[in-house]
């Protein structure tokens, strides 16, 4: 193991096929960098682009399966989660009626911290959830990690 790679100095982009491509449009979907985890939201959006349901509960889901293949793909499940950010559009209305109960199939005790931010609209107007999460990564996590050059990429 190289001496950058031990200290968590590593920097990866992180781009699974069951997504969308993002570096098309200019982002990556996580970057894990000193052993930090940065995620970008994550939608109801499928690897061509469409947006899957047009109800609350659905898109939750879907968007929370997009957070799970982010997670297996760098050996972590929603258990590893610290933290939840979820933007929600009409947050009085869907909070309660559908995200909470996906909240709830995906995670269990002991929670993460979970912040909820309310919205008029997000960046598609179909959108009505987009989640990001935060988990730790310990220098043995960071070494464990396979670059191939494509789904993870040393940058």
């Amino acid at each position: 193991m190289s001496v950058t790679r031990r200290l968590g100095m590593t920097r990866y982009a992180i781009n699974p096929p069951e997504l969308k491509d993002a570096r098309e449009i200019g982002y990556n979907h996580a970057i894990l960098h000193d052993g930090t985890f940065y995620m970008a939201g994550q939608v109801a959006m499928d690897s061509d682009s469409n947006v899957i349901g047009d109800d609350i509960e659905t898109q939750a889901r879907k968007a929370y399966e997009n957070v799970g293949i982010l997670l297996e793909t760098v050996g972590k499940t929603y258990a590893d989660v610290a933290k939840v950010t979820t933007h929600i559009v009409d947050p009085e209305t869907h909070y309660y009626d559908g995200y909470k109960t996906v909240y709830w199939e995906t995670f269990s005790e002991p929670y993460p911290c979970h912040t909820v931010l309310g919205h008029e609209q997000l960046a598609n107007e179909e959108y009505l959830v987009e989640i990001e999460v935060e988990v730790p990564f310990a220098e043995e996590d960071v070494a464990s990690i396979e670059p191939d050059g494509d789904v993870i990429r040393e940058i």
